[in-house]
């Protein structure tokens, strides 16, 4: 693996690497790791020639900022809305690159160039405060699941397998 830096996220320690066979960015967890060993004569892909690294390497700062929950996949430019109260969480979440616009008294647009699993795992973790407008497949993907959530759901009420707050209230599942 070839060596591009060591991140802390979320009380988390990656190693930000390159897996020799493939070429794009990888991010691996330092306490899932066993019997690690330092080759040096291993050759090492330069880092401007990766997949998501840019033509003059990898700049980390960006990377953490597109990379927020630390997945691997494709970056895009993402549109989204949240509830005003979010401002502070988005910057802390995104940085201070992202654009705000569309500004209403409960809601604002943001844009951001992010990690799409990253993006999808950050509306769905603030869901109804946060919903993707663009790019359209990746909402169509968040909506699709949020459907699929509610109709489990619903599903459970029907059977009544689901626990209602009096039978919690009382003690009994």
């Amino acid at each position: 693996m070839g060596y591009l830096g060591f991140r802390a996220k979320e009380g988390k320690y990656y190693l930000i690497c390159n897996y020799d066979k493939y070429d794009d960015v990888s991010n691996y967890r330092i306490d899932r790791m066993a019997d690690v060993r330092v080759l040096d004569d291993e050759p090492v892909k330069p880092s401007e020639s990766l997949e998501g690294a840019g033509r003059m390497g990898l700049d980390l700062a960006k990377y953490m900022a597109e990379h927020v929950y630390m997945y691997s996949s494709a970056n895009a430019r993402c549109r989204f809305r949240v509830a005003r109260a979010m401002i502070s969480d988005v910057i802390g979440m995104f940085g201070s690159n992202v654009v705000f616009s569309d500004e209403t008294d409960e809601h604002v647009t943001v844009s951001a160039r992010v990690n799409e699993r990253a993006m999808w795992q950050f509306a769905k973790n603030f869901a109804p405060d946060v919903l993707i407008l663009e790019p359209k497949r990746l909402a169509d993907q968040v909506r699709a699941e949020a459907e699929r959530t509610l109709a489990a759901y619903r599903e459970l009420i029907s059977t009544g397998s689901l626990c209602s707050k009096e039978r919690i209230s009382n003690g009994r599942n």
